[in-house]
């Protein structure tokens, strides 16, 4: 989002519309030492960085953040001049915070020559360098003793998400009669649009403990209209070859930073003499969490 305001200097007051903030004077208490007109011809520009939270559904933030890069690069000069500066977790002036699910608000003032415009990129990137965040503004020719606050927001490119089968129950009974045979969950599956974020077995195995919850976990799904899949997996009857037991799939729409639970059932998909179905949760924050009840449980 950006934003124009001009307070002095009419001639470029044209130039501006909703999200930089001119003013003819800047009593400004610290400037950052950047390269400035060396006839002290100068403009100052304050950034300001708003970085919203990554979304974790029901769960601490997995996306660990590690810096921030900021690149302030002039328009219309040859060559152009550029401005680099990268904040940390720590010893930056300011900092940021590793915690991916925290919004965060980082301030900071350039010192910038006059007489040209400027583009302004701001990226996050987390531990593992992958780029979380990302924004970009521009702002028209500054004049000598202008001051341009740049509003940013910064949107996460991810969610976080977590698949929680609540419980898985001890036995599958058939659909007529009182017959009940020991049910034995060797692997859970949780997709994403068809594709196998998490696959797991059980460790230690040979089964998945039963009445207990169980969690599966990716951190890096970008937000929009995803769709959900869970799959129970398991040996019945005399083979020991793993089957698919249950599955239940959802169509949810996820938005960067934002929480929503959605529910999911899990159908009995296993051989016909039985039935039942698991409920599930997906819950999200930036992270989405699938939470998943099978029958049988309390």
């Amino acid at each position: 989002m950006l934003a124009f305001l001009k307070t002095s200097f009419p001639k470029t007051a044209a130039a501006f519309a909703a999200a930089v903030f001119l003013a003819g004077c800047f009593p400004d208490a610290g400037l950052s030492p950047n390269p400035v007109d060396p006839a002290g011809e100068s403009a100052v520009m304050n950034i300001r960085m708003n970085m919203k939270a990554v979304n974790s559904l029901k769960k601490g933030s997995t996306i660990s953040l590690s810096k921030m890069i900021v690149v302030i690069v002039s328009q219309g000069a040859t060559p152009a001049d550029t401005i680099r500066d990268t904040l940390k977790t720590s010893g930056t002036t300011p900092v940021i915070s590793n915690d991916a699910a925290t919004q965060q608000s980082i301030n900071k003032t350039y010192a910038l020559k006059a007489l040209r415009g400027w583009k302004i990129y701001v990226s996050v990137r987390d531990t593992r360098d992958s780029l979380v965040h990302f924004d970009s503004a521009s702002t028209p020719v500054l004049h000598v003793a202008d001051t341009a606050v740049v509003n940013l927001g910064l949107t996460s490119r991810y969610s976080m998400y977590d698949a929680k089968f609540l419980s898985l129950p001890e036995k599958i009974s058939a659909t007529t009669g009182d017959v009940e045979q020991t049910l034995n969950v060797t692997r859970l599956v949780f997709k994403v649009d068809g594709v196998a974020l998490r696959d797991s077995t059980a460790n230690p195995g040979p089964y998945f403990t039963p009445l207990v919850e169980h969690v599966l976990s990716y951190d890096y799904v970008r937000p929009g209209t995803r769709l959900i899949t869970l799959e129970v997996y398991g040996p019945l009857g005399s083979s020991p070859v793993p089957q698919l037991l249950f599955s239940g799939s959802q169509s949810a729409t996820i938005a960067a930073g934002d929480n929503a639970t959605v529910p999911i059932t899990l159908n009995w998909v296993g051989p016909t003499t039985g039935g039942g179905k698991i409920t599930a949760t997906l819950t999200r924050v930036g992270k989405v969490s699938i939470i998943g009840k099978l029958p049988g449980t309390p």
